[in-house]
């Protein structure tokens, strides 16, 4: 503005740049602060993977140890019956013997 030869500077053009710095200001503060969430979005991300990771973990081991306890329940088992079927053979053949042997004596 030009008056009487003297001339005014009305400090517009510095509130216009404060003005537009205050604009960038609040964009970068905008910025990292959508980056800080999505950070944390990742964040939240990896420990759910691996607190799912570790839930299956032991699932499989818990199976794992059920498929051992089953085979070697299965093992006793089986153990026991051939010493079952040991004994009741044994039983088979010393029966008849005891039984020749009663005859043959008597006779």
């Amino acid at each position: 503005m030009t008056t009487s030869g003297t001339q005014i500077t009305q400090p517009l053009t510095s509130l216009l740049k404060i003005k537009r710095a205050n604009d960038i200001a609040e964009a970068e503060v905008k910025a990292s602060r959508e980056k800080a969430q999505l950070t944390g979005n990742d964040v939240a991300l990896a420990v759910h993977e691996v607190y799912y990771r570790v839930l299956i973990a032991q699932a499989h081991r818990g199976a794992t140890e059920a498929r051992i306890r089953a085979s070697q329940d299965l093992e006793s088992e089986r153990i026991e019956q051939v010493k079952f079927g040991s004994s009741l053979e044994q039983e088979s053949i010393e029966k008849p013997r005891a039984n020749y042997c009663k005859r043959s004596t008597n006779s």
